[in-house]
């Protein structure tokens, strides 16, 4: 039985590897890995030098920044850091759904160490911490591959997805903002047209197998291209893996998806109220701003974290965010809105860095005691 057991998991950790990268699976990094990673962390700082000292002051003043932030009140403050720590027990509670064993608690300390490394160092260095944590309380390879899977497919299918409901509760609600703003209803018609081509594409594939396949063939071709002006190996096998990824993405939501839905759609959404929330105490007037238009426009500036360029999209998502709301309420809310985009920033960006090294020395204690035990009885 000891032999069939083992055999089963070694099969499962190989057909993980088709869908983990290798340092996740416990690889070290290559010369090449180990260059990007030092040149993409030396550019997210430079990118917040640059934030600081070129972006902010072209566009408007560093001292109305801070004297926006610096009005916010401690209740407010306090309301908000609540808020984003929610947010952060709800993401690691969709692994601990997904992961039979799993406590919330275990996932939460490998969920915050992953998520203070990934917003540092580029690459799958996240997905590897995150892995190397849940393996040393046994979580099976499979387990962890399929759990990572699901949470990725269905949070990129929500923020392409989002931006076009919010739109229509926005219409719904008779579209209030400040005033005329063809910018607001723009913004609003291209969200819709994502995310009916975004449902469509995750409908179809959900339903069909040949139409994984295909997506699988387009993808292919698409990222082809530039493998090989990156001197690296076509792609072939793309077409067998979405099939796959269809198939264990919807065996792993099976009897668990309410629960497990819920855990990513109520950060996902928190999220929005978080950012429009910090916005308003910065400044910005729930006249000008209703929630629902908040709500919208934090939905497409969210598209812009879908592919992070930086770690953590540091510099990218608060240019994002910050011309999403300026195109809407005007020139003059510039400096509140920066200010509001930075505090959120602030709490979903630098928080989990703090938390997440906390996380890491409380999983360095446990495991220190666990080992102990293990080897007192021998």
């Amino acid at each position: 039985m000891a032999g069939s057991s083992e055999g089963a998991e070694a099969a499962a950790d190989r057909a993980a590897a088709r869908v983990l990268p290798d340092e996740a699976l416990g690889a070290p990094p290559g010369q090449k890995s180990v260059l990007v990673k030092v040149l993409s962390a030396a550019l997210s700082g430079g990118l917040i030098v640059l934030l600081f000292a070129v972006i902010i002051p072209a566009v408007g003043s560093l001292s109305g920044v801070w004297d926006a932030i610096s009005s916010m009140k401690w209740e407010t403050v306090l309301l908000l850091l609540v808020a984003a720590l929610v947010i952060r027990v709800l993401l690691a509670q969709a692994y601990a759904v997904l992961i039979p064993g799993l406590s919330l608690f275990r996932s939460l300390i490998a969920r915050e160490a992953s998520s203070a490394v990934s917003n540092i160092v580029p690459g799958p260095s996240g997905t590897a911490t995150q892995y190397v944590i849940l393996r040393s309380w046994r979580v099976s390879t499979e387990s962890f591959a399929s759990a990572t899977i699901s949470v990725g497919v269905v949070t990129d299918v929500l923020v392409f997805s989002a931006p076009g409901f919010f739109f229509v509760i926005w219409a719904l609600l008779g579209m209030p903002d400040k005033g005329d703003n063809d910018n607001a209803w723009a913004i609003g018609l291209a969200a819709v047209a994502v995310s009916v081509i975004a449902v469509g594409v995750v409908a179809g594939v959900a339903s069909s197998e040949r139409l994984a396949a295909a997506t699988g063939r387009v993808a292919q071709r698409c990222v082809n291209p530039f493998r090989r002006l990156a001197h690296k190996s076509a792609l072939t096998d793309w077409p067998e893996r979405f099939v796959e990824l269809r198939a264990s993405t919807l065996q792993q939501l099976k009897d668990r998806e309410w629960a497990f839905i819920g855990c990513i759609f109520g950060g996902y959404f928190l999220n929005g109220f978080l950012l429009v929330w910090c916005l308003y105490a910065c400044g910005i007037e729930r006249s000008e701003l209703p929630l629902s238009l908040g709500l919208m426009l934090y939905s497409v500036g969210r598209l812009s974290t879908v592919i992070n360029i930086t770690p953590g999209g540091v510099g990218v998502a608060e240019v994002a965010y910050t011309a999403v709301y300026v195109a809407v309420l005007g020139e003059s809310s510039h400096d509140a809105v920066l200010a509001g985009v930075l505090v959120y920033r602030a709490l979903t960006y630098a928080l989990p860095m703090l938390t997440g090294a906390v996380s890491y020395v409380i999983w360095r204690v446990m495991r220190h005691r666990e080992l102990h035990a293990e080897a007192v009885p021998a």
